[in-house]
């Protein structure tokens, strides 16, 4: 049922990306940002307090679409609003920033869960009372959003979208499936596990809401630490040779997960995995949006979305099926060859670009 309502998620989020993109151009972002916070808040809330199936899957769906608005309009706005010496550097603060949030919001849930679990006396109430400080604490972003001066650069010049857009995908479209495939591939990998990690300490190792709350906030913390360290990395070594690297070193980590059955081991590779990974993912969305001209943007965004959230809305009851019937080692297994054929994939289509050959697959395989 988890797995439904994740793809629920995903599959809201699919449906929407390409014509947000296209609201973009006749909407100004700012407008964009405040009014899908304002009904993610109202969908989150009736997630909370909604118990009947159908219904569920329903707001969920629409928790979805709303993501979706905010989630296609962010990367056109930094890039709109920045110089190219500074957007490594910004795309890695703007996910920092989130993920600092995220550690905050990690260990207060879990925190918030037991808390009003034992004020309440109902474990069931202790959630929905959690969820509901989740939404009130995500409405306030209202307030930066209000904030934002609306600028020339806000809103793209353009009155033929439509035409722009067949234009980029009829004469943009090797660029675009070369961006895409390696990253709908990697997300095929991601949307078998990563949202059930909660699932897989509580399962494997008993553990309670708060004590997971812990571990997810700790892995907020180390994310945010390897996203500093990113831009570093991609100074020196290039982005797409920074993206490979710290996929591949990431696999080790992940074959813990898959077999370990020591909670300190499993911790300590859950972290390590999670830095690794994401490290590269603000630099991969400045790779992408550093390849497409301006009035492009916006699309290119939302189809990067549409490859991530099609592969999870794809994965997502499948993992759970799998979780459900043969424990978290096959999918986990599943995702590590996913994850190398995505490294590859950008070594192949990208290795000119940065002075990559394919000779040191091997290489680079064996380091990590």
């Amino acid at each position: 049922m988890i797995g439904q309502v994740l793809s629920a998620i995903s599959l809201g989020m699919m449906l929407i990306c390409v014509p947000a993109a296209m609201a973009i151009q006749k909407i100004s972002i700012k407008r964009i940002l405040v009014g899908s916070t304002l009904l993610a808040g109202l969908f989150y809330f009736l997630q909370a307090i909604i118990t009947g199936k159908q219904m569920l899957l329903l707001v969920s769906f629409m928790v979805g679409v709303t993501m979706s608005f905010s989630r296609v309009a962010i990367a056109p706005f930094l890039m709109r609003n920045s110089t190219p010496e500074e957007r490594t550097h910004l795309f890695s603060l703007n996910f920092g920033t989130t993920l600092l949030a995220g550690t905050i919001g990690s260990l207060g849930g879990g925190y918030l869960t037991s808390l009003w679990s034992k004020i309440s006396g109902s474990q069931v109430l202790g959630f929905r009372y959690a969820l509901f400080s989740g939404v009130f604490l995500g409405l306030l972003g209202i307030i930066p959003f209000s904030l934002i001066k609306k600028t020339d650069r806000d809103q793209l010049s353009t009155t033929n979208g439509f035409d722009l857009n067949r234009n980029l995908l009829r004469e943009r479209g090797n660029v675009l499936l070369k961006l895409l495939l390696p990253y709908f591939i990697l997300g095929l990998g991601a949307g078998l596990v990563i949202p059930f990690l909660n699932l897989y300490f509580r399962d494997r190792f008993n553990l309670s809401a708060g004590t997971i709350g812990i571990y997810f906030s700790l892995l907020q913390f180390v994310m945010l630490t390897g996203i500093l360290i990113g831009p570093i990395l991609s100074r020196k070594s290039g982005m797409i040779k920074t993206i490979v690297y710290t996929q591949l070193a990431s696999i080790p980590f992940m074959l813990i997960l898959a077999f370990t059955f020591n909670n300190t081991l499993a911790v300590l590779a859950f972290l390590l995995r999670g830095s690794l990974m994401n490290m590269s993912q603000p630099i991969s969305t400045n790779f992408t949006m550093e390849k497409v001209k301006e009035d492009e943007q916006p699309l290119t965004n939302s189809l990067m979305m549409l490859a991530w959230t099609s592969s999870w809305a794809i994965v997502a009851s499948l993992g759970g099926n799998l979780i459900s019937r043969h424990g978290f080692t096959l999918p986990l297994l599943i995702a590590v060859v996913l994850y190398v054929i995505s490294s590859l994939l950008y070594l192949k289509f990208f290795s000119g670009k940065e002075d990559i050959k394919m000779g040191k697959i091997t290489t680079i395989l064996r380091q990590a």
